[in-house]
């Protein structure tokens, strides 16, 4: 650096101005220092730390606890008035018990006789037809005419027969003809001489019509 100075000026430096030179190169060179310690503190500043401060919060206020009841005065427990006692020389009497009286027992009720049953409605009677078919009667079977063999009449007679308290008949009816008057007379006729087993009414004979058929029929 020197050298530079001396030639840039053509012409060489004095002690005094070499003095200067070199101590202000000094200065220069310790203010650069210095700067260079300061500085970097200036530079960057110290970092603020900002801590946040809770609010006091206020304790709940308590109620003040209920006072116990007072207990009730105690009872005063009434005085024993004091007993009087006489004492006596001559013992006391015994009671007499009277003797318990006699109860007399209650009266029955009267039996009273259960009133009849009411009578209820008499039964019928047991009716009975009258009967000519029984083997000890003997009714012989009509006699067959020979004309209507002859001429080959055949047929149905219906009869209806009063029978009388004795068993006989008393009327007969032909309530359905057969066709041919002869079968009809006939079969009428045979009846005639017939005896019946009267009808009965509560086990008793009575007047009673019967109706029954009698067949007219040739063996072929």
């Amino acid at each position: 650096m020197l050298a530079t100075l001396s030639q840039g000026n053509d012409r060489p430096l004095s002690f005094g101005g070499l003095a200067l030179v070199v101590g202000a190169h000094l200065l220069g060179l310790w203010s650069i220092v210095t700067l260079s310690e300061i500085a970097p503190e200036q530079a960057s500043p110290a970092p603020l730390y900002v801590s946040f401060i809770a609010p006091e919060v206020p304790e709940p206020v308590k109620p003040p606890e209920p006072l116990p009841p007072e207990p009730p005065p105690p009872l005063e427990k009434p005085k024993p008035k004091p007993l009087i006692t006489t004492k006596s020389t001559e013992p006391a009497p015994k009671a007499i018990e009277a003797p318990p009286e006699p109860v007399e027992p209650e009266p029955l009720p009267p039996i009273q006789a259960a009133p009849p049953p009411a009578p209820g409605p008499e039964p019928e009677p047991v009716i009975e037809p009258p009967k000519f078919d029984a083997a000890y009667l003997n009714n012989p079977i009509p006699a067959y005419p020979m004309r209507s063999r002859q001429l080959g009449e055949e047929g149905i007679v219906e009869l209806t027969v009063l029978v009388s308290v004795d068993g006989m008949p008393k009327s007969i009816k032909v309530t359905k003809s057969s066709g041919f008057s002869r079968l009809d007379e006939a079969a009428v006729s045979g009846v005639r001489r017939w005896k019946f087993k009267p009808g009965t009414k509560g086990g008793r004979p009575f007047e009673q019509t019967v109706t029954f058929s009698m067949p007219f029929t040739l063996n072929k």
